[in-house]
């Protein structure tokens, strides 16, 4: 049987399907309520569901919630080795195992609380630039069971559905240092849907005791990886097994299998080819993975807003850093803010004007003005835009030029309104399209990379690359342009790269 939970104007009903069509079990009786029963009275409210006289409802008209909306537990197992070992070599690391995997069929616990059904979007981990997803299978344990043997744990479970562990790969990288598990990494969302198999109408997929289903996943419609299930390493009974040892499985508690190997991201990136790599998560990509005998799912990613920031703690271990200081005399204050450099003119500075902390500027005509280069990430570039409004509100915004490709000059251009033309030199524009894209930048924040690591967190560690989408520019010129900006005339010269011939 297929059983499913799905959404009314009163609360949340369950029901058994049958020609596309829920039959409905009595109201305020949920799906663990049913299941804690064992599968023979499962299958008998199921039959009585089938012929109750009360009306369906098409599964096309419903909104599924997943299918145990609050489980009592979530463990997401690894039971896929090949996963793993794409995994570290997709960080550059060999793709060997410590003996402990070999060992023990290892799982974590994910958080129940954030558990949506099969089609409702799914928000990026506030903060995060590297959003995937993971198809697994999950299996679901109906009467609860305790120091179960690999066998009595297969029958311990009531059914099967489909999981996507959603998550935030930077924020799991730059945990792993605590050595503790995982944390806000994967507690962003987990999909369970749409449907909960029993095991009886997965029969003809076992193969040598396992399930041999075939998957898929796609991110807007282009296949990312498949497999199938029964290339586990570790099977189900096995890892329920070892959870129950000194421990009461409650009914309802899931167990996801860990990723078929292949359908994620992170194991598509290549360090050696980062060309190839499909790109991580952004606002408005659709995910559809699909099981063999289980159903799929379809969901939208969506943006969320940025985390409140913590401030860091002192390390008394830590060497301080030598403080920077730009001596170069100016007849301005180096200081943070816009500053008015001439008759309608300003320019924005930041401190200390290292890497990332680059430069704009503001020139003002009759009624208009223009924007020389955005910023480096989305929060500094509304922070400079939001104090120019003193001068953008009497003076909007008509053309922004940008001098040069580096994401420092170009990551905040999306924050321009439409109306904003941006202009750059031809040869700018080509760069623009080879730059690394802006959520990769993330890697100086999380990555690992040895005795530089401490330089480029100290660099880099102050930016948000979450959430651009780099917007190229809207004309291009060689040589030189000259704009009208409300009557004053702006000459714009490509200086072009100095050569080494040229000194």
């Amino acid at each position: 049987m297929r059983w499913v939970t799905y959404a009314t104007d009163i609360g949340d009903r369950a029901g058994v399907l049958g020609d596309d069509l829920i039959h409905p079990v009595p109201p305020g009786v949920g799906l663990i309520e049913l299941i804690r029963r064992g599968a023979n009275e499962l299958r008998a409210a199921g039959e009585a569901a089938l012929a109750s006289n009360e009306r369906p409802v098409p599964l096309a008209d419903a909104r599924l919630r997943a299918p145990i909306p609050r489980p009592p537990s979530v463990r997401d197992c690894l039971c896929f080795l090949d996963h793993m070992r794409n995994c570290q070599q997709a960080s550059g690391a060999p793709p060997t195992l410590k003996d402990a995997w070999y060992e023990i069929p290892a799982f974590y616990f994910a958080s129940p609380a954030t558990i949506v059904g099969p089609y409702d979007d799914v928000p990026i981990s506030p903060g995060s630039a590297w959003f995937d997803f993971e198809l697994e299978v999950a299996a679901v344990i109906g009467p609860g069971g305790r120091d179960l043997t690999p066998e009595q744990a297969e029958q311990h479970i009531i059914g099967y559905t489909i999981y996507n562990d959603w998550s935030a790969r930077d924020l799991q990288l730059r945990e792993s240092p605590l050595a503790i598990g995982q944390a806000k990494g994967k507690d962003g969302a987990t999909t369970l849907g749409p449907f909960l198999v029993t095991p009886d109408e997965l029969a003809p997929y076992r193969r040598d005791g396992r399930l041999a289903l075939r998957v898929e996943a796609k991110v807007n419609g282009r296949t990312i990886g498949s497999g199938r299930t029964d290339a586990m390493d570790w099977s189900f009974g096995e890892v329920v097994s070892y959870a129950s040892r000194g421990v009461d499985l409650l009914p309802g508690d899931v167990f996801g299998s860990g990723t078929v190997p292949g359908c994620c991201l992170i194991e598509h990136l290549s360090l050696a080819d980062p060309a190839s790599f499909p790109g991580w998560l952004r606002d408005g990509d659709v995910v559809e993975l699909s099981v063999e005998g289980l159903g799929e799912t379809r969901q939208s990613v969506r943006a969320s807003a940025a985390p409140y920031r913590l401030a860091p703690r002192p390390n008394p271990d830590r060497r301080p850093p030598r403080p920077r200081v730009n001596r170069a005399p100016s007849r301005l204050p180096y200081t943070r803010g816009l500053h008015e450099v001439g008759a309608g003119v300003w320019a924005w500075l930041l401190p200390d004007g290292g890497y990332g902390w680059s430069n704009a500027g503001l020139i003002a005509g009759d009624g208009a003005s223009l924007l020389v280069d955005t910023l480096f990430d989305l929060p500094l570039t509304a922070e400079m835009l939001a104090a120019m409004r003193a001068v953008t509100d009497r003076h909007p915004l008509a053309h922004a030029v940008i001098t040069h490709a580096n994401g420092d000059h170009t990551h905040g251009n999306q924050l321009l309104g439409e109306s904003v033309e941006i202009i750059a030199a031809a040869a700018t524009c080509t760069e623009m399209r080879h730059e690394m894209p802006p959520e990769m930048l993330t890697a100086t924040q999380v990555v690992d990379v040895g005795p530089a690591t401490p330089y480029f967190r100290e660099r880099f560690g102050a930016f948000d690359f979450s959430g651009i989408r780099l917007r190229l520019p809207d004309r291009s010129y060689e040589g030189e342009l000259i704009l009208d900006v409300g009557g004053r005339e702006v000459r714009v010269m490509d200086l072009e790269p100095v050569r080494s011939s040229d000194l």
